[in-house]
């Protein structure tokens, strides 16, 4: 097996659910007292590997109530109903009653409970929200584990909620810098989406699949990497991007997160690497008011441990049209590294379905343009409609001109 395989060693003793040490010095007693109050449980939802928005509409299509399903909102709406401020990237989730399980629901919480998971209500419908990307990194039961090798770097817990392994995150550094942190996110995800994939696959069909596992040990290796492995690596992520990827377990034993909020996260640490004019957090983890962006037109840097994940993922989606904006295109044949990084993003469909706007990847982490993934998906194992699927394709790609469904 190829070294860049292996899976960074992991013992019990590297890991803790909470750590003094981790915390910086200066983040004081609040935040100590975060951490401890959060330890007391680690919520299934957190750590269970299943996908509860297909397993809903599976079962809202066999009774042929899917189409009402998929019509009773909107991304404005569910967030309205998740959080207690829908339109502030700092928002924190509202624990409100939940109404009583219909037979569609029930089905599909019997379908993703497990004798050792038993899932109820509660457990899904908190899946759902930290799958869509309502939850944050803070220091609490969603980023639980910390590798030694994080201790004190800035941006530790998005790294880990991205589930970027030790050894990939810093070959990232080391192979394409911390200039573009967007666009080094990139590659650091697409290798180790890679990696699992490789892994995941008998070796007999690599080939077969067309998994390179030879780019991966240039990347992992420190080589030289050609234009050609940077291309492929965007393409294998973009296939990754495209594909609604909910309810895998990443590699720090949590529920991991779809791949579009993973690559918001991992950019958000390779940015927390780099100077701020102004700290946009203040000592106990929280944003300050005075310096920290308030997404939408503001372009101020967001305090990334208290915004969530959809959030980051909105910033990051801006940033990675900056920093392509700032390259120039390669002249007489002798390109940069950023130049040949920029490359095979500016051809990159980043998670849209159909013809876009150049911004629609703001857009990804939408609940039109997920449930469009996931109807798509059934449509070939014959879980929904065509009537249903091209439905939500539709809502999803009105998005395009700009409209809300």
């Amino acid at each position: 097996m190829p070294l860049s395989l292996h899976r960074m060693p992991y013992p019990a003793s590297a890991f803790a659910a909470f750590d003094p040490v981790l915390l910086k010095p200066g983040r004081g007693i609040v935040a100590f007292a975060i951490a401890v109050c959060s330890m007391a449980r680690v919520a299934s939802a957190t750590t269970l590997a299943t996908d509860p928005m297909t397993a809903l509409i599976r079962e809202y299509s066999r009774e042929s109530g899917s189409y009402e399903y998929l019509n009773s909102g909107n991304d404005e709406s569910y967030a309205r109903y998740v959080l207690d401020r829908p339109s502030s990237p700092y928002a924190n989730i509202q624990r409100s009653p939940l109404p009583s399980p219909d037979a569609p629901t029930r089905r599909a919480i019997e379908s993703v409970s497990t004798p050792e998971h038993p899932v109820n209500v509660r457990d899904l419908h908190d899946m759902k929200v930290w799958d869509l990307g309502f939850t944050k990194a803070r220091i609490s039961s969603e980023t639980f584990r910390m590798p030694a090798e994080f201790r004190y770097l800035p941006g530790a817990w998005s790294i880990v909620k991205a589930g970027i392994e030790p050894d990939i995150y810093t070959q990232a550094i080391h192979s394409q810098g911390l200039e573009h942190p967007a666009m080094t996110a990139n590659y650091a995800l697409a290798a180790q989406l890679l990696r699992a994939k490789l892994a995941a696959t008998p070796s007999s069909l690599w080939k077969t699949r067309g998994l390179r596992h030879d780019v991966l040990d240039r990347f992992v290796g420190g080589e030289f990497m050609q234009a050609h492995d940077f291309h492929y690596l965007i393409q294998f992520l973009d296939g990754a991007l495209a594909a609604w990827d909910a309810g895998s377990t990443s590699a720090y034993g949590f529920r991991q997160l779809p791949a579009a909020l993973r690559l918001g996260r991992i950019a958000a640490a390779y940015r927390q690497r780099l100077p701020f004019e102004h700290e946009p957090c203040l000592e106990d983890g929280r944003h300050d008011p005075e310096h920290a962006g308030m997404g939408a037109f503001d372009r101020r840097p967001l305090c990334f441990d208290d915004a969530t994940d959809r959030a980051v993922h909105v910033w990051y989606a801006h940033e990675l049209v900056r920093e392509l904006a700032s390259i120039p295109d390669e002249a007489n044949g002798n390109a940069s590294l950023a130049q040949r990084m920029a490359a095979p993003l500016r051809s990159s469909r980043q998670g849209w379905i159909g013809i876009r706007r150049p911004d629609a990847i703001a857009e990804v982490t939408r609940i039109e343009v997920v449930q469009a993934k996931v109807t798509g998906q059934l449509l070939e194992e014959g879980g929904v409609s065509y009537r249903d699927a091209f439905g939500a394709s539709k809502r999803a790609l009105r998005l395009s001109c700009g409209m809300r469904p």
